[in-house]
């Protein structure tokens, strides 16, 4: 029968066998001690049977108390619920639950006199607490279970007692309940009442405090922007026609003074002369005011075209105008004295010039010059008056968007309280209707529906229960005492287990893994289990079989099994170590582990092979186990020298390996048959080969004793450059792998390979197939 063959009718029993081996281990356990199960749960049969003796009885009373909704839809009337029937009905259970009102049921009823004589008052207090149960009934809905009914019970040796407890915590609740609701509507009225008061005298304040405001900023609110800015339109006219009629009345004031220095001149060359006075121009000079007022009268013909008499422009127009008649009046006025007072005092004097100083034209310049001067003056103080009102209705403009930010605030702090006014008093309202709604009792109502019955059946004890309960606690307890033996000397089982060690790094965890079917003429027909462990051997057979193969071969699960998790394991644990010691040209690996046992060896040839196929690293597996050599076990072709003669110069290094296909990866087995085997010298010798053996690999890993089972170890250690820890789970002993840690002394981070680990305890998401997969290329070159 072929490999493939054998392989494919033993794969359905493989996929079982864990499980199966799990439960014989444990059910052998409990069976070697049957007599500890049985003896537990006898002794819980026991204990049982004596608490349905020793236990008293217990009888409890029920009530049921009804909750009726509002008899007026809450769409007309909405009622003061305060907060919903499940906190209402908390509170109130507090309430009756209180020291309070207990001591006053424990009062009346007599209950556990001797508990208090024995102990005091509080001990009583609490045990009738915890024998109260209060229970909702209702129904669920979206919105949650909605309350319906209160179940109310307690429990007492006598049935009589029970019954009027239980009958008085009704009365009780429902008291409260009244109670609680008046409290809440006069609460609540009292609240809005006094709230109301004081909206309302927020409210007077915000409205004083508005009307303050546009009092004192009249002339800077927003309304008033646009008035402000058209007062500014004409000032700033009537500042142009001001400033122009300043110049005019300069250029004329500067004639004026020209000609009376002219005509001055003129009579003191020749005072006799009755030459005429010359003239100011071809024109006559016209007063600035006459002109001022044709321009005034022209603008309010314009304002008035288009804005009424109250219009403020029109009215300040008007104003001025009458201000400029009377000015013209009164200057006319003065002018006439003026010429009056010539006249008179024109006559000759006797010094006879009396003619020169009283010459009128001489005068009527003179009055022109101090008429034009009177005017300036007068221009200069209304540039003055404009200029002052033009920045004040300026500062006015520039006020307004704060000005309206502070009015926004106000008006939306008083628009606030006056909604919240409003808003408390339709809650006042309401709160009214409500009040009327409770005093005649047509709000929400608890009443009781069943009374409270009298018991005839004990609650307490279950004697079933506490038998069938005694059964069972016992007979677990004998369960696990059994399985709690074997705990006794914990061991790793999980890669979380080693993990919590100090500097640990797990590098792969190995499941464990069964090996293919040899042929008949190679191996047995029954498969044994392969646990990763190279103590015990499949086959003692010879090492020449037919294909290379041997029993120990078939451990090599990186070769025959590469789709496995076994083997992606190794695949993973490879790939680690490569990129961790990447930029070496040649590396030491030492493989060790604590105990015999716990599948160094086997971890060897897998590593060492994967690295060497998959990684296309040229690696050398060196036997340095002297005691129990094993790698010889996986060459195809076994060498005929070994470490031992190649150390002692018996053999070339190419006449001592050996190879396991055709990858690149070579066995350096033990050798030395009849030879000398000290270990410390060999190891000496060794340490002055390595770095020979480093120019020819780029990987040496060295199969080395266990820790605690051989002293070279520590010597061995100083070896490598990399050290990976192989650990067996549900084998190794926790403090046995501490202990070897500890006794090689090595600091920094510790490589791990947990080997053998339950399958089922595995992540689900590891990659692989847990069964041989019949149809590998491998299998098939075997079979072939």
């Amino acid at each position: 029968m072929s490999l493939h063959e054998i392989d494919t009718q033993t794969e359905p029993n493989v996929q079982a066998e864990p499980l199966s081996v799990l439960i014989q281990q444990y059910w052998g356990n409990i069976v070697s001690r049957k007599w500890v199960v049985l003896c537990s749960a006898a002794a819980g049969l026991m204990i049982a049977a004596i608490l349905c003796v020793v236990l008293p009885k217990s009888y409890r009373s029920n009530t049921l108390i009804l909750i009726e909704n509002q008899k007026i839809p809450e769409d007309y009337v909405k009622g003061i619920g305060g907060a919903n029937i499940e906190q209402r009905l908390t509170m109130i259970h507090q309430q009756v639950m209180s020291r309070t009102f207990l001591s006053q049921i424990r009062d009346e009823y007599k209950l556990y006199e001797e508990l208090v004589r024995r102990e005091g008052l509080e001990p009583a207090i609490e045990t009738l607490r915890k024998l109260i149960k209060v229970e909702t009934v209702g129904t669920p809905g979206v919105s949650g279970k909605s309350v319906e009914a209160i179940t109310l019970s307690f429990a007492h040796e006598d049935p009589t007692t029970a019954m009027n407890v239980t009958a008085k915590l009704a009365s009780l609740f429902i008291q409260e309940n009244i109670r609680s609701r008046e409290q809440l509507v006069t609460g609540v009225m009292v609240f809005l009442e006094q709230e109301l008061h004081d909206a309302k005298k927020s409210l007077e304040t915000k409205e004083r405090t508005i009307s303050e405001f546009k009092t004192r900023y009249v002339n800077e609110l927003p309304e008033q922007k646009e008035a402000n800015l058209r007062t500014l339109d004409r000032l700033q006219t009537e500042l142009n026609t001001t400033v122009e009629a300043y110049h005019s009345l300069t250029a004329r004031q500067s004639l004026s003074e020209k000609a009376v220095a002219k005509y001055e001149q003129y009579e003191s060359i020749q005072s006799s002369s009755s030459q005429p006075m010359p003239r100011m121009g071809n024109q006559p000079i016209q007063n600035p005011l006459v002109i001022r007022l044709s321009e005034l009268q022209k603008q309010l013909a314009t304002l008035m075209g288009t804005y009424k008499e109250t219009y403020p422009d029109v009215v300040y127009l008007k104003d001025e105008i009458k201000q400029l008649e009377a000015q013209i009046v009164e200057q006319t006025q003065i002018t006439e004295q003026n010429k009056h007072s010539q006249a008179e005092e024109s006559q000759p004097d006797s010094n006879g010039r009396a003619g020169r100083l009283f010459d009128p034209q001489l005068q009527n310049l003179l009055a022109q010059r101090d008429e034009a001067k009177l005017e300036i003056l007068n221009l200069k103080t209304k540039e003055a008056r404009i200029i002052r009102e033009m920045k004040e209705i300026e500062g006015r403009v520039q006020r307004t968007p704060s000005r309206e930010q502070e009015l926004m605030i106000l008006v939306r702090d008083y628009d606030n309280m006056q909604s919240n006014y409003q808003a408390l008093l339709n809650k006042r309202l309401n709160a009214h209707v409500a009040e009327n709604l409770e005093k005649r009792q047509q709000g929400e109502q608890i009443r009781v529906l069943d009374p409270a019955n009298l018991p005839q059946k004990p609650e307490k004890p279950n004697q079933l229960l506490i038998l069938l309960l005694g059964l069972i606690g016992g007979a677990g307890l004998g369960v696990g005492l059994a399985l709690g033996i074997d705990q006794l000397n914990p061991t790793f089982k999980r890669r979380e287990e080693v993990e919590v060690l100090p500097d640990i790094n797990v590098l792969a965890t190995i499941p464990q893994f069964f090996t293919l079917s040899s042929p008949v003429s190679v191996m047995p027909m029954s498969t044994p289990r392969i646990t990763g462990s190279d103590s015990h051997r499949v086959l003692e057979g010879k090492s020449g079989n037919r294909n290379g193969l041997n029993p120990e071969n078939f451990n090599l699960i990186a070769k025959w099994q590469p789709r496995s998790v076994a083997a992606e394991q190794y695949r993973m644990a490879a790939t680690k170590l490569t990129l961790s010691t990447e930029g070496r040209n040649s590396t030491v690996v030492e493989i060790t582990s604590a105990l015999m046992g716990e599948g160094k060896t086997t971890t060897v040839v897998n590593l060492g092979y994967t690295i060497a196929r998959d990684l296309g690293k040229k690696t050398l597996l060196i036997d340095c186990d002297f005691q129990r050599p094993a790698l010889h076990h996986y060459a195809m072709l076994p060498a005929r020298a070994g470490l031992i003669e190649f150390l002692d110069g018996q053999a070339s290094l190419d006449e001592c390996l050996s190879v396991i296909d055709e990858s690149p990866c070579a066995i350096l087995a033990t050798g030395g048959g009849g030879g000398e085997k000290n270990e410390f010298a060999r190891i000496q010798q060794l340490k002055a080969m390595l770095p020979q053996l480093r120019v020819q690999f780029e990987y040496l890993i060295i199969n080395t004793p266990p820790v605690l089972s051989n002293a070279t170890m520590g010597i061995l250690a100083s070896l490598a450059d990399e050290l990976v820890w192989v650990i067996r789970a549900g084998h190794s002993p926790k403090h046995l792998v501490q202990k070897a840690f500890i006794m090689l002394g090595l600091t920094g981070q510790r490589n791990v390979i947990l080997n053998g680990v339950d399958a089922q305890s595995m992540s689900h998401h590891i990659y692989g197939y847990t069964l041989p997969y019949g149809g590998d290329r491998a299998i098939e070159s075997v079979r072939r």
